[in-house]
């Protein structure tokens, strides 16, 4: 069980480095190509999961008791531009990113949700 922790941690480090790199990358590079609203809308939520990336890795570093929030922010901001960039950007339908969104929520809530519950049961923190 202790290895899955380990596992789960890993993973969502990995994920909030990967975030943290794109999100702030990518992000300010789309604010001199966004045009419309839907457009900015997206850069918006891209520069806000990456900046909530670098807070989440500053905030698990230092073992703030409030880095739950900062993941839950990443994560909702991430889910916001998986279900804004297809529209936005690529003029997918709107239920080409309601599906969209909806991946990416369900793989972070899973992956937020099984994190918890295997802490729970090793005693982790």
């Amino acid at each position: 069980m202790r290895l899955l922790a380990f596992l789960l941690d890993a993973l969502l480090v990995l994920l909030l480095l990967a975030s943290a790199y794109f999100g702030c990358k990518e992000g300010i590079a789309l604010v001199r190509e966004a045009h419309t609203a839907g457009q900015w809308a997206a850069t918006g939520t891209e520069i806000l999961y990456g900046v909530a990336a670098v807070a989440g890795i500053v905030a698990w570093a230092s073992r703030q008791r409030w880095r739950g929030w900062l993941l839950l922010v990443w994560a909702l901001a991430l889910t916001a531009t998986g279900a804004l960039a297809p529209v936005a950007w690529a003029r997918s339908s709107l239920a080409t990113g309601l599906a969209s969104g909806a991946g990416v929520a369900a793989v972070l809530a899973l992956l937020l949700w099984g994190r918890r519950v295997v802490r729970r049961r090793t005693g982790a923190a």
